[in-house]
């Protein structure tokens, strides 16, 4: 006589249904595992800054020059470079300011350079060179988002459309700051500005003042005693009392000339990244702030 076969079959049974209960949960479970995030860079702090604005969480953005340090005297440490190795986007400023970012792309596995400066009108320095300050106006900073927005969608098209309307919303985050620092600076218009460092011709064309002079002709650069005979022109024919510094730079050359001309000292910031100019917003309103104080100290 055959032993009957329901138990068996039962038993068959409650095995599969545990089988796929089993492999329902581990499809559940790897649902709600959130992907990978896409890596990106950026070189220095203001671009960093919008980049993260426009990625906004979406993507994980990492700063490459530390703040305090210039990008034309920046140089790799091995340590930097390895926190690089995941990265697929290094988003750059070019023409002569970052190109040193060419070795953190070779040194990744996969990453490549994303120059910011599409559809932006480049000033032609006096060397023929194109300056490489365009972040310093609002109006490249708002094509900047537009940039990194079209370079992240490229990279990580799921997020394409998060990208697009964050990039979209700091944009007009941007326009309504300037109008308030526009507004702040107006009565200064085509005031002659003498800075530090050949930095500023963007900034000034924004807010409509005017570059009178340069001590430096680049970062880090001595200028000539013929330079500074003809600074010592500009100063006096121009009723120029204040000179700008920059915090990233030596000061001991300014403070010298400061004193032999019968100069002001005031501060403007190219790249923040310090309290107080943590953001991209911050650095540009306190730099027009910086200018607005140094002009009404001057004033009698």
């Amino acid at each position: 006589m055959k032993r009957p076969r329901q138990p068996y079959v039962l038993l068959l049974a409650a095995a599969t249904i545990l089988l796929l209960a089993l492999i329902a949960l581990r499809r559940a479970q790897i649902a709600r595992t959130p992907s990978p995030r896409l890596a990106v860079a950026a070189t220095i702090y203001p671009l960093y800054d919008i980049v993260r604005n426009v990625a906004d969480g979406a993507a994980d953005v990492r700063l490459i020059v530390p703040p305090g340090v210039s990008p034309h005297l920046f140089e790799f440490s091995p340590r930097q470079l390895q926190t690089l190795q995941d990265v697929r986007l290094i988003f750059t400023i070019g023409h002569g300011l970052d190109d040193w970012a060419a070795q953190a792309a070779r040194a990744t596995k996969e990453a490549r350079l994303f120059p910011v400066d599409q559809g932006i009108r480049l000033r032609t320095s006096s060397d023929g060179a194109a300056d490489p300050h365009y972040w310093l106006h609002f109006g490249n900073a708002r094509q900047i988002a537009a940039n990194v927005a079209r370079g992240l969608s490229v990279s990580d098209p799921a997020h394409a459309a998060t990208y697009r309307q964050n990039a979209v919303r700091y944009q007009d985050t941007l326009k309504r700051t300037e109008e308030q620092l526009k507004a702040l600076l107006r009565p200064l218009d085509d005031t002659p500005i003498l800075t530090f460092h050949d930095a500023w011709h963007y900034f000034a064309a924004n807010f409509d003042l005017r570059i009178a002079g340069t001590i430096e002709p680049s970062a880090g650069g001595e200028p000539t005693p013929r330079t500074l005979a003809e600074l010592h022109k500009i100063i006096q024919s121009q009723n120029i009392r204040i000179v700008f510094l920059e915090p990233q730079l030596a000061t001991s050359v300014i403070e010298s000339f400061a004193r032999d001309n019968h100069l002001g000292i005031a501060e403007l910031d190219p790249l923040g990244g310090v309290d107080g100019r943590t953001t991209y917003i911050d650095l540009m309103t306190f730099n027009a702030r910086a200018i607005d104080r140094a002009y009404a100290v001057e004033d009698p």
